[in-house]
């Protein structure tokens, strides 16, 4: 399961890094920490600011499972970029309605915000 876990956070979160080096420099073992660690930090923020249960942060991390791998299945079934495009836009808006469902559309936003923070902090500190 915690191999599963990290191919999501690894294919939804490549970008963000703690320090200056590009990820693409990194080793295998340095982007597995990096990994570990901004998973440990979103879990810490969705048990003690969201107080989402065991049951949902589960639940949140299958749902990252199942829409990769169906990304992935788009991505190698599918001949063009625009229908790509088009299917990957549908999975995400039914992605984004599963999240609301888990979580509640309140507690989304509120995640969907911290996520954003932390993106643009990395980006201002030139770590992406």
């Amino acid at each position: 399961m915690r191999t599963k876990i990290f191919f999501i956070v690894t294919a939804l979160l490549t970008t963000i890094v703690t320090n200056a080096q590009k990820w693409d420099a990194l080793t295998d073992e340095k982007k597995l920490a990096k990994l570990q660690s901004f998973r440990a930090d979103n879990q810490k923020f969705q048990k003690d600011s969201l107080k989402l249960t065991a049951t949902q942060m589960t639940d949140l991390d299958n749902l990252n499972l199942c829409f990769l791998s169906t990304l992935d299945r788009i991505d190698r079934y599918t001949k063009d970029d625009a229908t790509k495009e088009k299917y990957a836009e549908a999975l995400w808006e039914v992605r984004w309605a599963q999240v609301d469902a888990i979580m509640g559309k309140e507690k989304h936003e509120k995640y969907s915000a911290y996520l954003k923070r932390k993106i643009n902090k990395a980006i201002e500190q030139k770590q992406i």
